[in-house]
């Protein structure tokens, strides 16, 4: 049997519903943005409202369950075809040739895109673990500081948002924090201590460029990737102007 169209389908299939499950994570973030969500949510207490928004599994789920079911249809693919191909294999094939070399041979692009799947279903999982220790982290920080409930008054308040294309990270201005849902950052004007554009050479000529965000709290930089030049600069620029004004304000209740 040819392998190659139902290979081609579940591929496309595969790109597709990957499409889609991005779709349904830039929705789920525009919803967060723009506070369409539920009023009890609202009324959670700081650090659980924000553990509730920013939670790496609440907009990777989608995606997460898209590759398990591709990895579920591969490795059934993979089974039942490869047993039909070994059939085949036992019946009409020359003794000559490596059982091994030819099932291998006959399932490279499925074999390939199962490995793929699956490594980024482990991926995923170690992200995730890594990401909601991190958020934590913050969240315990801001709470120290005493600046966990002003920022969700201030994300609660309708702000500015830039939005940064369907696989990018939109981020919400509020008036003394900088919000980015995805991967989950709350950031007051007043740690700011300098913020770049890094660009990092990739292959073949192209480029991506990277937010350097360097805080006082902190020797560790928090570097946010964007797909254009342009918006990096944008949002550089916001940044600049919300840290001294923030030091104007500092500066003013201190005198």
């Amino acid at each position: 049997m040819d392998l190659i169209i139902p290979t081609f389908f579940i591929t496309i299939l595969f790109a597709f519903s990957l499409l889609i499950a991005f779709i349904i994570r830039k929705i789920l973030i525009e919803k967060a943005m723009l506070l369409e969500i539920d009023e009890d949510l609202k009324n959670l207490a700081p650090k659980e409202f924000f553990l509730n928004i920013l939670k790496r599994e609440k907009f990777s789920k989608t995606l997460n369950y898209v590759e398990f079911f591709f990895f579920l249809l591969f490795t059934i693919f993979i089974v039942f075809q490869g047993y039909q191909e070994y059939i085949l294999f036992k019946e009409h094939s020359d003794s000559s040739i490596n059982l091994i070399s030819f099932i291998l041979h006959k399932f490279s692009i499925p074999v390939f895109l199962w490995l793929v799947v699956s490594a980024n279903l482990l991926l995923a999982l170690l992200i995730r673990k890594r990401e909601n220790k991190r958020i934590y982290e913050m969240l315990d920080k801001l709470e120290k500081s005493e600046l966990l409930k002003s920022a969700q008054v201030d994300f609660l308040i309708p702000n500015n948002i830039i939005e940064t294309g369907l696989l990018g990270n939109d981020i919400k201005f509020g008036s003394k924090f900088l919000f980015l849902l995805y991967p989950g950052y709350i950031i007051p004007y007043c740690w700011l201590n300098d913020v770049k554009i890094i660009e990092n050479p990739g292959r073949y000529g192209s480029k991506s460029h990277y937010v350097n965000i360097i805080l006082k709290t902190s020797s560790k930089p928090i570097n946010i990737t964007f797909a254009k030049k342009e918006i990096c600069e944008k949002i550089r620029d916001l940044l600049l102007k919300k840290k001294y004004k923030s030091q104007k304000i500092d500066k003013i209740y201190k005198t």
